[in-house]
């Protein structure tokens, strides 16, 4: 049943009221879901879909849009043609109805071209620097291709790995292609002249920090030199960091950062100064302000391995010539099952399950804790992160073909109960835990010898243990 659309008007962003069209609400809806493959991407079967179940991205995306045309309509101010609601107001509540469904991926794929978006419209991205939904078609094609070639594109092939005693040849394939990549970036770098910032940047578990010594290590074997600024010690205090409703703070905002003194600093440092850098304590949650003496010789190159190297306030003072910069993600294009459904895993699940591993050995969190505390990390990626991809000088592969089964082996039974928070009405925790659940009943797990051969040198390592670079 269609709902009665009571909203006449909406204020555009430059003020003006105009009449105000739902079909764009429903147009936007599909463009999302059609972005990722389709609504069906999104549904886990035997959940919380059923009022969606056998119906179209057509038909659904009708559904969603009588969502948001309710919610409006609820608001009574709203139904007045002197006082109606603005764009910025229409499209958090389309963000609300879809996150509220259900359609977690959808909702990331429309928040990320929304904030690409605005980000245009303020004069941080040039209009052919616009990400559009955050995809990079062209690296995650490659991928694809790869897997196939490799007969690892599917949840069923990668068992038959496994079963085949021949495990350890996928490993290698894999590490080599990361290291190819590597080999690209490192002769890149070289060719684009004088560099005196190198970022590594990319969403939280991505693979940054072994990604950056390797990488450091290549180019000094061209004779560079480099100094490496912990940007974590730019923290501000827990007491300055924005909490949610269940009194998680946001550590994923580089709000959380103190973004003057960052360029202040870095403003200093390339002009051959020295600079008093804090160190921040973890344990108490504390910045030391002045706690360092800190410089970098005329010949050196400052290293930066940030969550947040691309957000352009953050390194405003510093001319683009002078940066490069590296984009790592952990993409991963794996079909469910034999891949007859069509629905792939998810990158973001698999950073998941990296964090959750290291969050269990080297900050006392344990996986109900990372699960819960997702939705944060999400959000300052789709809002900070992702929509200045195309200002990257290389988009990187952190994901490893391989990955899936060891992840399920060392996660063991300490993966937690989606349903626990279910219960405590945290629906997007639920849907994302009940999707990478149901991934894991499907993989086999690979036995010790496996994870022995997997080289101390890997990215992987970070997260299942055993580093040594």
């Amino acid at each position: 049943m269609t709902v009665e659309n009571k909203i006449a008007r909406i204020t555009k962003r430059t003020g003006a009221r105009v009449p105000f069209d739902l079909h764009r609400i429903q147009q936007a809806i599909l463009k999302a879901a059609q972005a990722i493959g389709g609504f069906n991407q999104d549904i886990i079967p035997g959940t919380i879909y059923s009022a969606f179940k056998d119906k179209s991205d057509e038909e659904i995306a009708h559904l969603l849009t009588d969502d948001v045309i309710m919610c409006l309509n609820a608001t009574g101010s709203y139904l007045n043609p002197s006082s109606p609601p603005d764009v910025e107001r229409v499209q958090d509540i389309v963000i609300h109805v879809l996150r509220s469904r259900g359609f977690v991926d959808t909702a990331d794929v429309y928040e990320t071209y929304r904030w690409g978006k605005a980000r245009v419209r303020e004069g941080e991205l040039a209009a052919d620097q616009f990400a559009g939904v955050g995809f990079p078609r062209d690296k995650m094609n490659d991928l694809l291709q790869w897997n196939r070639k490799q007969h690892c594109e599917t949840v069923q092939k990668l068992n038959a790995w496994v079963l085949s005693g021949r495990f350890n040849e996928l490993v290698e394939a894999a590490i080599a292609e990361y290291d190819r990549q590597l080999d690209e970036v490192t002769s890149q770098f070289l060719a684009k002249g004088h560099v005196r910032i190198l970022f590594v940047a990319g969403p939280s578990s991505s693979g940054k920090t072994t990604t950056t010594t390797k990488l450091a290590r290549r180019l000094a074997r061209h004779g560079l030199r480099f100094r490496e600024l912990n940007l974590d010690d730019y923290f501000k205090g827990l007491s300055e960091y924005p909490r949610d409703a269940f009194g998680d703070w946001d550590f994923e905002t580089p709000q959380a950062l103190r973004m003057d003194l960052i360029n202040q600093h870095l403003e200093t440092l390339l002009d051959g100064q020295e600079i008093s850098k804090p160190i921040y304590d973890f344990k108490r949650g504390q910045s030391i302000l002045d706690a360092e003496q800190f410089r970098i010789a005329d010949d050196e190159i400052l290293l930066l391995d940030s969550l947040h190297g691309l957000y352009p306030p953050m390194t405003a003072a510093v001319p683009d010539e002078l940066k490069y910069k590296l984009f790592i993600e952990a993409f991963s294009l794996v079909k469910l099952g034999d891949g007859s459904g069509g629905i792939f895993t998810k990158g973001t699940d698999i950073r998941m399950l990296r964090r959750m591993l290291r969050d269990r050995t080297h900050r006392n969190h344990s996986p109900q804790m990372t699960l819960g505390h997702w939705h944060f990390v999400r959000k300052g990626e789709l809002r900070d992160m992702i929509p200045y991809i195309r200002t990257v000088d290389y988009v990187m592969n952190g994901g490893l073909s391989f990955e899936l089964p060891v992840l399920k082996t060392v996660i063991g039974d300490d993966f937690p109960d989606p349903e626990w928070f279910l219960n405590q009405g945290r629906l997007d925790a639920f849907i994302r835990g009940e999707r990478i659940r149901r991934m894991l009943d499907s993989l086999m797990p690979v036995g010790t010898p496996v994870l022995n051969a997997i080289p101390s040198d890997c990215h992987l390592r970070e997260f299942i243990g055993g580093l040594n670079v």
